[in-house]
């Protein structure tokens, strides 16, 4: 890297000095072309003056994007806008992150709002066909945006509303994010941008661990580790309870802090360069970024190398051509999480203390630890990697036709290609592998998927009067898609851990393609008033492939409107802008590929803590029916959408931007439940309709501007009530998704309720909520489980400062969560397993609960430690999911810090270094601190990931990273 580093500094100085040369040592007195004040880019890429959108938009700078140091585009927007919720799955390089625009609106489908780069629709889905098949287990995956590199971001638009999405269509009920890539400008001369940095990564926060007691039970009887054979084979099982005696009256026991041996300070390098000029007849810029990044998990890592050219030519007059090519390469080695014999944390966390974690291995080379039954952390991680590639192109071109100022067109035509080549070995002896008998296992998936975008759109302005005009747009669109997954698995080693197909003897094997076509027409016509009056009207139709004929057309109108009253009121200047707008808007999506005609498949049975029963089984191939029973007559996803909003600028200093929405989504895709006589579990079927209200304000305010001193503060806050509202009696209760874990506890669909929240089992209570204790002492369970939790929270906010003195500047960002409930499996079962601090500080204490006994007098039994954490607090016999939720989870976070002083003016005033336009260093912060009421590992996680609508689960997740960042950036 070092070499890396120097070979880019020669291009860097030999390119500069090259063009100083060139100049005549003359000072640069380029002219850059400034941005257009209050221009925001909308739909399909089209600008438009801010003053005349009737819907709510978000501008993210992005340098504002960077400043967290984050590594995937998606992560790097939280808590940066209004009513947007940005959910990072953990702190390991390459995790996904999730998205939210005005809340949860599919339940089948995703949430997630769709991707635009440079007016192409991208994919950003997450892949992990090679895992364990479960949300809730295998390795934290990347969302496909991670694949863009930040340094190449110019801004960012966020389209909220239904009238801002309409015509971009599929999907785009959910919002649309549009990154702007930076682009050449006219100027002398070629211009390089030479950036590098360097982070460093350290966990944020465990859960607290007793060091007193040993492993064994009723804390007298100690249960030694786990014994291996001659032959590496266990012999005894071990145990991970840490109920036995004191550590200090059992000889030569000593406590171990494995959580601290075993976490590293994790380490980024970043470079940046790119290539940029421009004249009269064209422009370019060219890009090249690299970013090195190791894990706090042992043997982790992130490696991203990406390439970007993007050019403008004018060919004449009125012809116009452009392109835009970008390539990465991907790759992550990533480790287990969660729900998972083989998961980094459910081993660390559970292993009792009197074992150093770092003896992981026999003599020879199998897994140890003290409780067989999972594999040592250190074991998986070095022998049970999980190794990822990814390989992604992204071409676009197109040609603009200016014919005159009441005609333009454009043809846009674009590809978005990747190949992911994943790899999850299992070694011989470890607990992970499907099959769950310790022979070792090779997964192999090579998935490769492709979406080609064409655009043709023609637009222009018609001036009826002076006063009266017109600004129109129609078209058509089409994307496809299409994608291939080839999945072979390899199991029972004949030679230890070599993992080459020939050395498996059972094999599982599957490919499967797909294709997905969307034609779309659309149409847009904006009406101008005297400056002061906007009105928009909108209308798309779709023809989607994966619904059945006679619903696959579908059309969807938008209207809005602006009115600019500080002009028509005359009110005094100091009012620079007043604007009243509202919209409303009708939006589709449709289903999934192959949801409309049923299909044969390869039979299996999975269990993250079990073996997986598949076909062939004992050399038998089988195939059936799938167990969804799949729909001719489903119908697409239908929302409509009202909002209005205030705008107001005062004194050239004050900035508001509030909104108020109204957003219903009928015909909700969802699998129902089906008499298993039917030879299925479910079907597909339409039903819930579900419904978001919220408020959105942005407010900006200039406290101090002078030459010198400059202090700026803006705010978000967004508050988004999410409900279903109607639902089929026989959906009422039903499970979200396929994510639940052990009690039955289950993301449900429950009306009058927000979606997904968690239903599970609760205790009794009496009329007036008393704990009904039993004769045990423990509160009884009830015989139908309930609604013991909400996800959701009741409102985000941000806080950003800018303050400038001279060449030196400073911003931080504060992000505020009130609100939401979380299931902490973590700490239930670590409770029950007498692993916490709180289980040991007095483990002689009785307790007794409070409550009533069945006959409704005080209860007045007692209990002993050990039941009162293992089966009250934790998650033991008899105990009810209702007490691992903790409630109303609140947080304030330093999302990021960062310090910027400007040495350029010194350096271009030295002779020699004139060549210098402009220098910077940075240093930065991310997560410095965290203040919450949440006693897990970072109250923002999610076990599931960007792949699912399932929120607020913590269950041995892996944990969050602050990091700290060194930065330089040159511009010659």
């Amino acid at each position: 890297m070092k070499k890396l580093t120097m070979s880019l500094l020669v291009v860097v100085l030999s390119s500069s000095v090259a063009i100083v040369n060139a100049q005549q040592k003359k000072k640069d007195t380029t002219t850059q072309t400034k941005e257009i004040e209050g221009v925001v880019v909308t739909a399909l890429g089209i600008k438009k003056e801010k003053k005349t959108i009737g819907y709510a938009t978000s501008q993210v700078n992005g340098d504002d994007l960077k400043k967290s140091g984050e590594a995937n585009i998606i992560q790097g927007l939280a808590g940066k806008a209004a009513g947007i919720q940005v959910t990072g799955s953990s702190g390991t390089p390459g995790a996904s992150s999730k998205i939210l625009i005005r809340g949860q609106k599919s339940i089948n489908l995703s949430s997630q709002p769709i991707i635009v780069l440079d007016g192409q629709i991208i994919d950003n889905s997450v892949n992990n066909n090679a895992g364990q098949g479960s949300n809730l287990a295998g390795v934290d995956d990347s969302n496909r945006a991670i694949d863009i590199n930040p340094d190449d971001i110019e801004s960012v638009s966020i389209l909220k509303g239904g009238a801002a999405a309409a015509l971009y269509g599929e999907n785009a009920r959910n919002g649309v994010i549009i990154y702007t890539s930076k682009k050449g400008r006219k100027r002398k001369g070629i211009g390089i941008d030479f950036s590098t940095a360097v982070s460093f990564d350290m966990i944020t926060r465990l859960p607290k661990l007793q060091n007193t007691y040993a492993a064994g039970t009723n804390g007298v009887t100690y249960i030694a580790p786990a014994q291996y054979g001659s032959d590496g084979i266990p012999i005894t099982g071990g145990t991970n309870q840490s109920w036995g005696p004191l550590i200090s009256n059992v000889s030569g026991l000593k406590a171990y802090d494995n959580a601290k041996h075993f976490f590293e300070t994790g380490t980024t390098q970043n470079y940046n360069l790119a290539f940029s000029g421009g004249g009269d007849y064209g422009n370019f810029r060219a890009s090249f970024g690299h970013i090195d990044q190791t894990g706090i998990i042992p043997n982790t890592s992130l490696k991203k190398t990406s390439f970007g050219l993007n050019s403008e030519f004018k060919l004449t007059d009125k012809l116009k051509a452009g392109a835009d090519v970008k390539y990465s390469n991907t790759n992550g080695l990533r480790a287990q999480k969660g729900s998972n014999t083989a998961g980094v944390m459910l081993s660390l966390l559970r292993t009792p203390v009197t074992y150093d974690l770092r003896d992981y291995q026999t003599v020879q080379g199998y897994n140890k630890n003290y409780f067989a039954a999972y594999d040592n952390p250190y074991y998986t991680v070095y022998n049970n990697p999980y190794k990822d590639e990814t390989n992604r192109s992204i071409i676009s071109g197109y040609l603009t036709y200016n014919y005159n100022k009441a005609l333009n067109v454009l043809l846009r035509a674009g590809v978005d290609t990747y190949t992911t080549h994943a790899q999850q070995n299992y070694s011989f002896s470890s607990n992970g592998n499907s099959t769950a008998d310790r022979t070792g296992q090779v997964v192999i998936d090579t998935y490769t998927q492709s979406q080609y975008n064409l655009d043709l759109i023609f637009s222009g302005l018609v001036n009826f009067t002076d006063n009266i005009n017109l600004n129109y747009s129609f078209g058509g669109q089409i994307i496809s898609k299409f994608g291939n997954d080839q999945y072979t698995q390899g199991s029972t080693m004949l030679e230890p851990n070599q993992f080459n197909l020939s050395n498996f003897t059972t094999f599982v094997a599957n490919n499967t393609d797909f294709k997905q076509i969307k034609r779309g027409i659309l149409a847009s016509a904006e009406l101008g008033f005297y400056d002061q009056f906007y009105l928009t009207l909108t209308g798309r139709n779709d023809w989607s492939s994966t619904l059945p004929k006679q619903n696959s057309s579908y059309f969807y109108p938008s209207v809005s409107g602006s009115w600019l009253f500080n002009k028509t009121l005359n009110l005094p200047k100091w009012v620079n802008l007043g604007k009243v707008r509202v919209a409303y808007a009708k939006t589709f999506a449709s289903a999934n590929p192959y949801n409309i005609v049923n299909t044969y498949g390869t039979p299996a049975y999975f269990d993250t803590f079990g073996p997986q029963l598949t076909s062939p089984y004992m050399g038998v191939g089988a195939y059936g029916l799938t167990t969804i029973a799949k729909n001719p007559n489903l119908k697409p996803e239908r929302n409509d959408e009202f909002e209005v909003g205030l705008e107001l600028e005062l004194f050239k200093r004050l900035h508001l931007n509030a909104s108020a929405y109204k957003s219903t989504n009928y015909d909700l895709i969802i699998q129902a439940p089906v008499a298993p006589s039917s030879g299925f579990q479910n079907y597909f079927t339409n039903g819930p309709t579900v419904e978001n209200k919220g408020l959105e304000v942005e407010l900006g305010y200039d406290i101090l501007k002078n030459q010198n001193f400059n202090w700026s503060v803006n705010l978000n806050w967004a508050k988004n009530v999410n409900k279903v509202v109607e639902i089929q009696d026989n959906l009422n209760f039903s499970s979200e998704g396929g994510d639940f874990f052990s009690g039955n506890v289950v993301p449900a669909i429950i009306k009058g309720q927000p979606l997904g929240v968690f239903y599970g089992t609760a205790w009794e209570r009496d009329m007036s909520g008393n704990l009904i204790i039993g004769s045990d002492g423990l509160p009884l369970v009830s015989a139908e489980s309930q609604i013991i939790g909400n996800p959701n929270p009741d409102w985000l906010g941000g806080i950003r400062n800018n303050f400038s003195y001279k060449n030196l500047s400073l911003s931080f960002l504060l992000d505020i969560h009130k609100g939401g409930d979380i299931w902490n499996g973590t700490l239930a079962r670590l409770n029950r397993l007498g692993m916490t601090q709180v289980s040991a500080d007095d483990r002689s204490s009785m307790y007794t609960i409070p409550g009533v006994t069945e006959t409704g007098a005080p209860n007045t039994k007692t209990i002993n430690n050990k039941l009162y954490y293992s089966s009250f607090l934790g998650d033991g016999s008899g105990s009810a999911n209702e007490q691992q939720m903790e409630k109303d989870i609140n947080w304030l976070r330093l999302r990021d810090v960062s310090l910027s002083y400007n040495f350029g003016k010194i350096l271009s005033n030295t002779q020699t270094l004139s060549f210098i336009r402009d220098a910077q260093v940075t240093f930065s912060a991310r997560n410095l601190f965290l203040i919450t009421n949440y006693k897990g590992v970072d109250p923002e996680t999610s076990i599931a990931g960007a792949g699912s609508n399932t929120n607020g689960f913590d269950y041995f997740n892996n944990p969050g990273t602050r990091s700290y960042t060194l930065s330089f950036k040159f511009t010659f």
